[in-house]
C-alpha cells in the first residue's frame, strides 16, 4: 500500500473539490447561455500569463484581459443570481446584489474600452456579447445547500480574478485597465474574506481558496490551453 503524505492528501482533496466546483460553475454559465468553449494553444506555462485559452493567444495583452475577465465576471454574476439571489440569508442576498452591480458595471466599462481601443478586433471567442440568456431550467438546491456550494465555489473563483488582476497591474498597457485591475483586486479580496467568514461561521468549514490553482489548470485543459 502506498501511503500519501499530508501535502499529497491535501492536494488530492483540492483537485477533487476544484473539479466539483468547476462543474457547478460551468453548469451555471451554460444554463445562462454564455458559455461557448473555444480551443487554442496558449503556449508553455511560463509564457501564457494569467490566461486560460478563452481568448486569442495572438491578441494584445489588454484585449485578452478584457475578454477573459469579462467571461469570468459573467460566470460570477450568473452564479450569484441563480444560487444566492433569493437566499434566506440577507447577508448572501446583499452579496449577490453587490457582485451583480459591481461586475456588470465593470463588464460595461471593459466593453466600452474594447470598442474604443480595438475597433477592428473580431468577436471574442467566448461569446462576450452572447447575452445573459434565460436562467430557468436550473433549480436552486434545497435549503442551505445552494448557499454553501456558492461560498465554496466563489472563493476560488474570486481568487483567480485577483491573480489575473495582479498580473494586469504589472503588464497591462493602458493605465485605465491597470486601475480597473486594482479595483478588482481590492473588491474581490474583501469579498473572499467575507465569504470565508460565512463558510467558517455557518458551516464550520475552512476556506476553499486552495482549490483555485487546480480549478485554473482544469479550465486551461478544457479550453485547450494546457500543455
Amino acid at each position: 500500500m502506498v501511503h500519501e503524505s499530508g501535502s499529497q492528501v491535501l492536494s488530492r482533496r483540492s483537485r477533487t473539490l476544484a473539479a466539483g466546483l468547476l462543474g457547478v460553475l460551468i453548469g451555471a454559465v451554460a444554463v445562462g447561455g454564455g458559455l461557448a468553449l473555444a480551443g487554442g494553444d496558449d503556449g508553455s506555462v511560463g509564457g501564457r500569463g494569467p490566461f486560460m485559452g478563452m481568448s486569442d493567444p495572438r491578441a494584445p495583452y489588454d484585449l485578452r484581459f478584457i475578454d477573459e475577465m469579462t467571461m469570468h465576471h459573467r460566470g460570477a454574476v450568473m452564479s450569484a443570481r441563480m444560487m444566492i439571489g433569493d437566499s434566506r440569508r440577507p447577508e448572501l442576498r446583499g452579496l449577490a446584489r453587490r457582485i451583480t452591480a459591481d461586475q456588470e458595471r465593470q463588464i460595461e466599462q471593459m466593453a466600452a474600452w474594447r470598442s474604443q481601443w480595438y475597433p477592428t478586433a473580431g468577436a471574442p471567442a467566448m461569446g462576450m456579447h452572447g447575452g445573459m440568456g434565460e436562467m430557468g431550467g436550473m433549480e436552486r438546491m434545497p435549503g442551505d445547500a445552494s448557499d454553501r456550494m456558492f461560498l465554496r465555489m466563489m472563493i476560488p473563483h474570486h481568487a483567480l480574478a485577483v491573480d489575473m488582476g495582479k498580473d494586469a497591474v504589472s503588464n497591462a498597457s493602458h493605465p485605465e485597465l491597470k486601475r480597473l485591475a486594482q479595483e478588482i483586486i481590492d473588491g474581490q479580496t474583501r469579498e473572499i474574506a467575507e465569504m470565508e467568514g460565512y463558510l467558517e461561521r455557518w458551516y464550520g468549514e475552512d476556506s476553499t481558496r486552495g482549490a483555485a490553482e487546480p480549478m485554473e489548470e482544469m479550465m486551461r485543459q478544457m479550453m485547450g490551453g494546457g500543455e
